[in-house]
């Protein structure tokens, strides 16, 4: 049974690799259907996947010392491809270079690695512990996770949900649905227009740039962080805003209420005839709503 790099035994990590010969080259390609899945896993190194127009699978790249060999097999609908290693897979970096028909629904899983996706109009989901992730293109479907790395996406139009834990999120040229997360990071969204998007973050600061459709829903929030709004001049919206002990600045100047029992300020109103929602909550930082032409 496939075990998760993510959860390998600490055992595993302790064990010495066998010795093995230096980095060999890889350079391999089979037949895949045009929306096939392809599971990608390589612990250490990078991993850079194109879209392209045939219908087939290419590898290129490099293995490191001690790693056993590639697992490239499967049938039409559905490809693996691993970097297969002697002990511990961590220590072993391995650079690969795949191209994979456009529509195909790709995931990849590392452990410590720098992870390049572009031109996937199918959909796309990282998992990776230490490393960066960037993702570009028409993707339906993307789900991007890093726990010490940045994660940046571009020019998507669908579903996208992206998180990390130490590491900034930079969102471009989205449209459709967003659910972004950081715990010790910034999180920045500019350009596209979006239906719905949900913001958060613990410590880092929130950056809003980008459009609302007219029924949309926005709601953003962070522990510590600041979070500013750059919104166009006639945007037709519902505010709702509060915070516990930062502070509320829009460019109107309404004074927010304040809370009889607590320091907790709020404050509610609309532009235009209203439409869109837009909730923003801190709890120690401070709210700027501004408005651009």
């Amino acid at each position: 049974m496939r075990r998760s790099l993510f959860f390998l035994p600490m055992a595993a990590l302790l064990l010495d690799a066998p010795f093995a010969a230096a980095q060999t080259r890889v350079d391999q390609t089979r037949p895949a259907a045009a929306d096939g899945f392809v599971d990608i896993e390589n612990a250490s190194g990078s991993v850079k996947v194109t879209g392209w127009d045939k219908n087939e699978i290419a590898v290129r790249g490099t293995l490191g010392r001690q790693a056993e060999g590639l697992a490239f097999a499967g049938s039409g609908n559905r490809t693996r491809i691993e970097v297969e290693t002697y002990g511990n897979p961590h220590g072993v970096r391995s650079d690969l270079e795949i191209s994979v028909p456009a529509r195909s629904r790709v995931r990849i899983e590392c452990f410590q690695a720098v992870v390049t996706v572009s031109g996937v109009t199918g959909s796309v989901h990282v998992e990776t512990v230490n490393g960066s992730i960037s993702q570009t293109g028409p993707a339906k479907e993307v789900d991007l996770t890093s726990v010490n790395g940045s994660v940046d996406v571009t020019k998507v139009t669908g579903r996208v949900q992206v998180e990390a834990v130490n590491g900034t999120v930079t969102v471009r040229d989205v449209s459709g649905e967003l659910q972004a997360s950081t715990v010790n990071g910034q999180l920045t969204v500019s350009g596209g227009t979006l239906e719905r998007a949900q913001l958060e973050t613990v410590s880092g600061s929130v950056r809003f740039e980008g459009g609302l459709g007219k029924r949309a829903t926005l709601h953003a929030e962070s522990v510590s962080g600041t979070i500013d709004l750059m919104l166009a001049s006639g945007i037709a919206a519902d505010f709702s805003l509060s915070t516990f002990s930062g502070h509320i600045d829009t460019e109107g100047g309404t004074v927010p209420s304040k809370d009889r029992y607590s320091p907790e300020k709020r404050l509610e109103y609309s532009t235009g005839s209203g439409g869109a929602t837009i909730t923003v909550h801190t709890l120690s930082g401070g709210i700027r709503i501004a408005k651009v032409q």
